[in-house]
């Protein structure tokens, strides 16, 4: 009897050691598991407002490393400069804001980004124009930028009408050339992807696109209808257009006056010609 007693009582303390065993395990899991939660990693935290388009080159003291929680980490957190390092970033950031490898691009691909900067008339429509670099300033053209919109249109026919039975006339319009619209805001500038831009040089002079780019501008209703024509049967120029330009003196230009002389709108600088004493000037020539 007492022998049982014995066997029991070893495998009473046997089954205790076992089970402590296991609840040790269980808590020291936990404990790694929760140290593993803990984990502190370090990531770039934007310390200023950061506008899109700015170059990771150019963040300097606008972000700093900042040691996080690695379970609130995101996926994509940039924890070293040479992740983003000569990409722009897509959007606009805030202070505080984790920086993410998700928004930050290639400069040429943020050509073809709405940028926030760029404010669109309230109820504008915005339109995208096909254009040659020749016919978009080669090229130069940048989001916010204000522009003449110019339409020419070669000769085309006329139907005059007539009583029924008679035959039409026709008629031949002039190759025209005119503005057709004033401070029209471009929104965005898209590139093909393999095209050069503007941006690069070639001995100090501006390489120009090679390819047609994508130009999208701010209209009214009216003036949609009227730069879609243009650029559908016709075709469309755009200048930069300062603030201070003059817009309010403007002619349609046709073969028959494009030799007219018009006093310029620009201001001509005064020239100061030296008087010439005319007994000098004979003495000098040898008369």
């Amino acid at each position: 009897m007492n022998k049982r007693k014995a066997v029991a009582a070893l495998g009473a303390l046997a089954l205790a050691i076992v089970s402590t065993l296991a609840l040790v395990r269980y808590v020291q899991g936990a404990e790694d598991r929760a140290v593993a939660g803990e984990e502190l990693v370090d990531v770039l935290v934007a310390t200023a407002d950061i506008k899109a388009g700015t170059a990771a080159a150019e963040l300097g003291t606008r972000v700093a490393s900042v040691s996080v929680l690695a379970k609130v980490r995101p996926e994509n957190a940039v924890s070293a400069f040479t992740q983003i390092e000569g990409l722009v970033a897509s959007v606009d950031l805030v202070k505080g804001e984790q920086l993410l490898t998700s928004r930050f691009i290639n400069p040429g691909a943020f050509q073809g980004v709405r940028s926030a900067s760029v404010l669109v008339p309230k109820g504008a429509n915005e339109v995208t124009f096909k254009l040659a670099a020749e016919r978009a300033l080669g090229g130069q053209l940048r989001p916010g930028d204000t522009v003449t919109v110019l339409a020419s249109f070669e000769s085309f026919e006329n139907e005059t009408a007539a009583p029924e039975g008679q035959i039409k006339a026709l008629s031949k319009s002039p190759n025209t050339a005119h503005v057709l619209l004033n401070r029209v805001t471009v929104v965005r500038i898209q590139f093909p992807e393999d095209a050069s831009t503007s941006s690069k040089e070639k001995n100090g002079v501006g390489v120009a696109p090679t390819q047609d780019l994508y130009v999208t501008l701010a209209v009214d209703q009216p003036s949609l209808e009227r730069a879609v024509f243009a650029a559908e049967f016709g075709k469309v120029w755009l200048s930069y257009e300062p603030p201070e330009a003059n817009s309010s003196a403007n002619k349609t230009v046709t073969r028959g006056n494009v030799y007219d002389r018009t006093e310029s709108l620009l201001p001509v600088a005064a020239v100061t010609v030296p008087a010439i004493d005319p007994v000098s000037s004979d003495t000098t020539s040898g008369r």
